[in-house]
Formats: structure tokens, sequence, C-alpha cells
């Protein structure tokens, strides 16, 4: 360790912050607990809980939070905004004199703290870390102007990853807008002069028909066979969120394993989370695939027929997750979605095949460019990731990348 670094314990520079703010404070948008926190150092998602009496813990800007169930879900996220977090949920605050907040967040973030809160962690199927060790982790402190430059340096990837998320939800928000005002409010370009079928109520032209008669595959994934190296990558449930397929969480299944080739995705396979409350119904439309891939059984596979529009077909599933979320069955913990009731229960308003091929014509070359920001996004995320270790170990030098390292990112 460098003269100018000196070791010091979590507790001394990012204490446990405590103080806790009323439940009549807290919304969708600002309660955090370990369900709305992602994986993986993922940030966060809107909560589908908020406690309505009691208090929780407050957080505030630049507050550390981590997720104290599961460590090896590697949770944490660095606070943007005021709220309130659930008791599974440990709140650190910087000391603003001794150490950058931000350094700390990046320092918390590496494998090193998770591997640390398991091995001292208590219980089996669910572990917590132990909040009386968690602040005694040790970490090798920079001088503030080193730690800043480092911070600057780390955030600068989060930055273009968070624009990026930016600039796909602009293009998702401009494709659903336009899907809802065309097959929807039935305001499609030329609806003024439409008639309309008096006992359907569609636009002459226009059918009602089940999914099952509009796919040519629908079913569950293979059962894997975990490799660590030399398989083909499985996508699962922790991939789903968020109408989006993330393949950072997928991982390998060997290549002995035979698959039928229905089961081998292509692209523009819609996805369907189909076990579990709060996961079953997710969607997500796979935009390219360029490498064999397939899905466990817990993800149903949708194929549409070559007759129709895959673009529309995605968006017309996502906008019925709802509908979908509600047809699981069985008791709470193993409610699943059947291929038959998913064939058949959900009706889709179909319209002529003009429109829909002038829907995907219109949106295709964003779809396009959200594949590339997707991918662009995983390959900053693997670069921060790598860099993260090294410039906190002192393998690196700070000033060699101060310049350099984000135009190649770019």
């Amino acid at each position: 360790m460098r003269e100018d670094w000196k070791e010091v314990i979590l507790k001394d520079v990012a204490p446990y912050f405590t103080k806790k703010i009323e439940a009549k404070e807290l919304n969708a948008e600002n309660y955090i607990s370990a369900d709305n926190m992602l994986v993986d150092k993922g940030g966060i998602t809107s909560s589908v809980y908020v406690p309505t009496s009691g208090k929780s813990t407050l957080y505030s800007p630049n507050d550390i939070l981590v997720s104290n169930i599961r460590p090896y879900f590697k949770k944490i996220w660095y606070a943007n905004s005021n709220g309130g977090c659930s008791n599974d949920v440990i709140v650190f605050r910087t000391i603003e004199n001794i150490a950058d907040s931000r350094f700390i967040y990046y320092y918390l973030s590496k494998d090193d703290f998770f591997d640390y809160m398991m091995a001292g962690s208590n219980g089996t199927k669910m572990p917590r870390g132990n909040k009386k060790s968690i602040p005694e982790y040790k970490i090798e402190l920079p001088p503030l102007p080193t730690q800043r430059k480092i911070a600057s340096i780390l955030s600068g990837y989060d930055d273009l990853i968070e624009n990026n998320l930016k600039r796909i939800k602009l293009l998702e928000e401009k494709a659903q807008l336009t899907y809802e005002e065309w097959f929807v409010k039935m305001r499609f370009p030329g609806y003024e002069t439409a008639k309309f079928d008096e006992v359907t109520g569609l636009p002459n032209g226009w059918d009602k028909v089940k999914l099952d008669e509009i796919t040519d595959y629908i079913g569950r994934g293979i059962s894997p066979k975990y490799v660590e190296e030399g398989g083909f990558p499985i996508i699962n449930q922790k991939c789903i969120r968020d109408n989006k397929v993330d393949k950072t969480f997928c991982k390998l299944t060997s290549t002995s394993k035979k698959i039928h080739q229905d089961k081998i995705l292509q692209s523009f396979d819609i996805l369907i989370n189909s076990t579990g409350t709060g996961t079953l119904g997710r969607v997500a439309q796979i935009l390219s695939v360029n490498e064999i891939i397939t899905v466990d059984t817990h993800v149903t596979i949708v194929r549409a027929i070559e007759s129709i529009s895959k673009i529309f077909l995605g968006r017309t599933i996502e906008y019925n997750q709802g509908r979908i979320e509600k047809l699981g069955k069985g008791a709470t913990n193993q409610i699943e979605l059947s291929k038959h009731d998913l064939g058949e229960l959900i009706l889709i308003d179909l319209p002529t095949l003009e429109l829909q091929d002038l829907y995907e014509t219109t949106f295709m070359p964003n779809y396009q460019v959200i594949d590339n920001l997707i991918i662009q996004n995983r390959l900053l995320k693997e670069a921060r990731d790598i860099l993260l270790p090294r410039l906190m170990s002192e393998m690196i030098d700070v000033e060699e990348l101060e310049l350099g390292t984000l135009q190649t990112a770019q």
C-alpha cells in the first residue's frame, strides 16, 4: 500500500445511518426494500409494496444502500433522492471530510465486500449479513483528491450507461404510445374513413383471435445441466425485467444436453416468466439472436407465425402483461402459467397486415438502436467491473486513466 493510502474500517468513514421516516412520506418510487433492489449492482426499480404505517430508515442523496438479505445477489444503490427503506436494507452515510461518498460506493461494489458479508452471514436458505461485523470491513483509503479521481473515472462509465438507458426509454415510450394510439384507441392512419363491424366493434379487415392461432410455438424451455465454461447461455427469470432481456444473468448449460429445435431462440421471440408470485407474467422480446441460446423451464417461448408482424405481436403481448399475470394457477409460492391458458385465454385484436407492416417498418430502426444500446451497456458494465478492483488496489495508476479511459469505452 502506498504511503499516502491508509487502512481504515468502514464504520470510521461511512457508519450506519438509522434516522427514521414516517410511512406516510413513502410511495412506490422512494421506498426501497430488498425486493426492488436489482441484482449484480443493477440499482433499483419501483416498489410493488409500500408500508402504510410505522417508520422506515431514512435515506438521502449520496447515501449508500445495501441489501442485507442474500448478499451474494450484490444489491447496492447510490441514492439520488430522499426516501425510506426496509429493515433488510442497510444505509451507509459517508463522513464528508474523510471520504468521498462515490468512492465508498464503488469500494463497496467490489465482489470482495459481498464475499465479506457472506462470510459473516447467518442462516442458510436466506442468509443475512452480520450487522456487527459489517462495519469492521477494511478499506484501503487514498487521499481525498485521489478518491475523487477514482470515483470520477468509474462514474463516467455509469453516466454513459445511464444516458443509454434514457435513450432506450424514450425510444420504447414512443413505440408504446404509437401502439396504444393505433391499436387500442383505434386512431391508426386512415381511421377517419375506416368502417367498423357492428358485431365485433373492430375495423373491417381486423380479426379477434386467440394467441395460439397466430403462433408457431408456445412452450417452456429446458432443464439445464449447468457448467462453468464451454456451454451455451440459458435465459432464466432473472434475465427478464422491465420488458427487456438482460443476458448478464445468463448461466451456461452443457453442450451435451440435446435441445429440440423449437426451444432454440430466434430473433424476436417473446419470452414470458411463467413461475412464482411477483415474477410470473413478466414479458420481454429478444430482439436479436446470433448464437445458440435457450431458456429454462421457468420461461415460456412465444413465436409468431410468418404471416404476422413479430414486432406487433411483441408489443401486443407486452400490453397484455397485466392479463397474463392473472392467469397463474396454484399455491401462492408455486403458481404456474400453463401454455394452454396462455394460448387460449389471451385474445388479440389483429389488425390488417398492411397496418402491422406499417408499424413494423416505422419502428424497426428504433428496436435495432435499442438492441445496440443494450449491448453497449453490457460492455460498459464489464469494462467498469474489470477496472474497479484494479483502481482500488493501486494496480493501475489513476493519472494514466484520467484522460483516456472513457474515450476508449465510448
